[in-house]
């Protein structure tokens, strides 16, 4: 997981959105300094779109995989057997929340902080572009898109170079995030909940299109496999380490947003657990 992939973008390409041919009229290029706060979801959602188009792509940073659907394999009774045998597990921690109402459907043991693993890579991403006004280098956005689609660690390491503990506080005041410890790897299943209703709602400033793009060509993950095939707008991450096993995902289901966080430590995932989790929290309270 440690190769860095060439992501230079053909120059033709680059003059072409340097001209502002994908780029979204002028007037909405201003409310790039205007808070999220104060527009709707439309206006929020076309602000980002813009920023994805003429800082990421513009700076000749690229995606490197195709966003990919859930795989839809059939449910077994041994899944769902699985499923109820460990959904109080005291190992665990949970929370399902549908992002459009912002209710919580289901959750256990959802403000436990956990060791994250690779989970926090996402997060870090944020507070960089929130720290710089989503103004970065290509070298910058390229890392981000290492971090997100098969978890690097040097590219996370860079990050973490360039962010502060303060930026970090700034970035969750702001959002109204849960204070876990983002920078120190140690976080709970509400906060991912809520960090990904505010990615899916475009309601951060910066890298919201760019950060949902990335976390859609996630490389890793049982979640997936376990999840209808018709759901094909769905991306997440995972974070493994030691003891540790996490699965989390964001996705459109009937076009309704969900997120689906599970964090576990004390090597609860040493056989298709995690999966079985995934997919029984997503029939019990999703389908």
């Amino acid at each position: 997981m440690s190769e860095v992939v060439s992501s230079a973008l053909p120059e033709t390409r680059r003059t072409w959105l340097q001209r502002g041919l994908l780029a979204l009229p002028a007037a909405l290029a201003g409310c790039a300094t205007t808070s999220t706060s104060a527009l709707g979801f439309s206006a929020r959602k076309s602000r980002a779109q813009w920023e994805y188009h003429n800082r990421f792509l513009a700076s000749g940073a690229r995606l490197r995989f195709r966003s990919h659907s859930a795989h839809g394999r059939p449910w077994t009774a041994s899944m769902e057997q699985t499923y109820r045998a460990y959904r109080r597990d005291p190992r665990i921690g949970y929370a399902v929340k549908n992002l459009a109402t912002g209710r919580y459907l289901a959750e256990f043991q959802a403000d436990k902080l956990f060791l994250g693993g690779s989970m926090p890579k996402p997060a870090v991403a944020a507070v960089l572009l929130e720290k710089r006004h989503g103004n970065l280098t290509r070298e910058e956005f390229q890392n981000i898109v290492y971090a997100c689609d098969q978890s690097i660690n040097a590219s996370w390491y860079y990050m973490l170079a360039r962010i502060t503990q303060a930026d970090e506080q700034y970035f969750e005041r702001k959002y109204s995030l849960p204070d876990v410890q983002i920078i120190n790897n140690w976080q709970s299943p509400r906060f991912y909940a809520e960090f990904y209703e505010r990615c899916v709602n475009y309601r951060l400033d910066y890298g919201c299109e760019l950060l949902l793009e990335a976390m859609r060509r996630d490389q890793y993950g049982l979640g997936r496999w376990v999840i209808p095939a018709s759901i094909t707008y769905i991306g997440g991450k995972t974070g493994n380490y030691g003891e540790w096993d996490h699965e989390s995902l964001f996705f459109y289901h009937r076009n309704t947003p969900y997120a689906i966080v599970l964090y576990t430590r004390g090597n609860f995932a040493h056989g298709n657990q995690l999966g079985c989790m995934m997919g029984g929290l997503f029939r019990d309270f999703c389908a």
